[in-house]
Parts: structure tokens; C-alpha cells; sequence
């Protein structure tokens, strides 16, 4: 326990490449987010024919190019906040900027949503249309 509160203490105090180590915590709380709100998104989808779900698969990927934006700029946001907050005195500035982060990433987690939705109703649009030999 002590080896991890050490590396915690190194990790505060040495900024200048700890922000890559909070970069890869943060995709992966990302990824983890994302994954379960879209657990019960695909586990639906994958219960259709399996040319369905991976036409929808396909029209996402095309899609989600947004969401990957925003979780860029989230990511961005968070790297300055590390940089430049001052986190033993905790002032407006630093509320601001973690509203601002958190602000991101929802608008990241909600774009990428959209963007399934939306291809689930294209791919629909499109059987019913009868426009696509799947």
C-alpha cells in the first residue's frame, strides 16, 4: 500500500509526465463509461439479424467522429487542468475547469449515443424502404 501511496505522491508532485498517466486513467474511465451505457444498446442490436447489427456497426463508426472530438477536447481540457490547477487551494478557476471537463465528457458519451441511435434508425429507414438486400 505504501508503493502505490508513493507513486500517487510522485504522480501529484511531478506533473511535467504525470499527465500521461492521467490521460490513460481517464480513457479508460472513458471507455468504461461509454461501454456501459452502451452495453444494453448492442447487446439489443446483436440480438437482430446479424447483417443488421453490423450495417448499424458500420453507419456508427462513420458517425461517431464527433463524440471522439469532444473526448479530445475533454482530454485536452484535463491535461491543461493538471498543468496549471493548483489542487492544495482549490479556487474558481479549478471548480470551472472540472465543470467544464465533466461538461465534455458528457456531451462525448451523449454524441456517441446520438450517433448509435441515429444508425439504428438509418439501417431501419432502410429496410423499410427496402433499399438495402440484407
Amino acid at each position: 500500500m505504501d508503493t502505490l501511496k508513493n507513486f500517487w505522491d510522485m504522480v501529484l508532485t511531478q506533473r511535467a509526465w504525470s499527465w500521461a498517466v492521467i490521460g490513460i486513467v481517464y480513457l479508460l474511465v472513458f471507455l468504461f463509461i461509454r461501454g456501459f451505457f452502451f452495453r444494453q444498446l448492442t447487446k439489443r442490436a446483436r440480438a437482430l439479424n446479424s447483417k443488421w447489427y453490423h450495417e448499424i456497426k458500420k453507419v456508427y463508426v462513420r458517425k461517431c467522429f464527433p463524440g471522439w472530438v469532444l473526448f479530445l477536447v475533454s482530454f485536452l481540457f484535463l491535461i491543461f487542468f493538471w498543468q496549471t490547477g493548483n489542487f492544495q487551494q482549490p479556487s474558481l478557476y479549478e471548480v470551472a475547469m472540472v465543470f467544464l471537463i465533466i461538461l465534455t465528457i458528457l456531451l462525448a458519451i451523449m454524441s456517441h449515443l446520438i450517433a448509435f441511435g441515429a444508425s439504428a434508425v438509418y439501417v431501419l429507414k432502410q429496410l423499410e424502404n427496402n433499399q438495402m438486400t440484407l
